[in-house]
C-alpha cells in the first residue's frame, strides 16, 4: 500500500472515531459545566444533617445492664458472635445501645432500648419515620415507606435500607441504613437532578460503576494516537517537500553557475 494511500486511511478512520466520540464528549462538557458551576440548584446547607434532632432521655435513665444488652444480642445472631463494642446513645427520642458485633467474620449491628430490653433494629417502618423527620426542614406528612436494597453513591455493595418519602415543597426523601438508623442519602427534588447529572457525567448505569467510560474512552484514545500519527506524517512530507525544493534551488542554481560566461581578463 503505497504511503498516500496509508495517509488517507488513517485520515478517514481518524474523522470517524472523532464523530464517535463527539457525542459522548459534548455530553461530559455539558454534565460537567452544570456538575461544576450549577450548584445553586441542588446543595444547599444542612445536607445529611439533623435540622430538627428530637433529643432522646439522659443516659442516667438507662435501666437495662450492659451485660443484659451484651447477651440479647448474642441471643438475636444465635450465640456465635464476638461483641467489638457498645454505645448508650440518645437519639430519634429514645434511648438505646448499639451494639458492634461480628458474626462468622461478618460485622453487624444491633439496636437494643436501653429500658425495656426492645429490640429497636431492623429499623421497623413506624420507626423509619420518626429518625427521618430529623433530616427535614419543615414539618411534613409522611407518603411512603419503602423497604430497598441501596447502593451507597460511595460504596459498591447494595445494603438492606429503608426509603421515607415526604409531601414537602421539596419532596424529600431520606435514606435510612436498616440496621443502625444512620442516614445514608438525603434525596430532594433538585438534588436527584444533580445525582442524575452525576451519573450522566460518569455514565454510571446499571451497576457497572463508570466502567461504560471506557465506551468514548477507547474511540478518544486512538483519535489522539491516529492524530499524532498523522501529525508525523505531515511533519515528515514537510520535510520531503523542504529537501526537493532545496535540492531543486541547488540545482538551478549549479546550472546557472555553469552557464555564466566567464570574464576573459585582458592584458594591457
Amino acid at each position: 500500500m503505497s504511503r498516500g494511500a496509508s495517509e488517507r486511511i488513517m485520515r478517514l478512520a481518524h474523522r470517524w472515531l472523532g464523530m464517535g466520540a463527539l457525542g459522548f464528549l459534548l455530553l461530559s462538557v455539558v454534565t460537567g459545566l452544570l456538575w461544576a458551576d450549577a450548584k445553586f440548584l441542588y446543595w444547599d446547607d444542612h445536607y445529611k444533617e439533623k435540622v430538627r434532632p428530637l433529643p432522646g432521655p439522659s443516659l442516667e435513665t438507662a435501666t437495662l445492664p450492659v451485660d443484659r444488652a451484651i447477651v440479647l444480642a448474642k441471643e438475636a445472631v444465635g450465640g456465635r458472635a464476638l461483641v467489638e463494642q457498645v454505645l448508650l446513645r440518645s437519639d430519634f427520642g429514645r434511648l438505646f445501645y448499639e451494639l458492634k458485633l461480628r458474626v462468622d467474620g461478618v460485622s453487624t449491628t444491633l439496636l437494643f432500648d436501653a429500658k425495656t430490653g426492645e429490640r429497636l433494629s431492623p429499623i421497623s417502618p413506624d420507626l423509619a419515620p420518626v429518625i427521618a423527620q430529623q433530616y427535614v426542614r419543615t414539618p411534613a406528612t409522611v407518603t411512603g415507606v419503602e423497604l430497598e436494597r441501596y447502593t451507597p453513591r460511595k460504596k459498591k455493595r447494595a445494603q438492606d435500607a429503608v426509603r421515607v418519602r415526604f409531601d414537602d415543597a421539596d419532596a424529600t426523601e431520606i435514606v435510612l441504613d436498616r440496621q443502625t438508623g444512620e442516614i445514608l442519602e438525603d434525596e430532594g427534588r433538585w438534588r436527584r437532578v444533580h445525582f442524575a447529572v452525576m451519573q450522566l457525567h460518569q455514565l454510571n448505569f446499571f451497576g457497572f460503576e463508570k466502567t461504560l467510560l471506557n465506551i468514548p474512552g477507547v474511540p478518544i484514545f486512538l483519535m489522539s494516537l491516529s492524530g499524532g500519527a498523522l501529525w508525523l506524517l505531515h511533519r515528515a512530507r514537510v520535510r520531503r517537500s523542504r529537501a526537493a525544493m532545496l535540492a531543486r534551488d541547488q540545482s538551478l542554481f549549479t546550472a546557472h553557475s555553469a552557464g555564466e560566461p566567464k570574464e576573459v581578463s585582458r592584458l594591457s
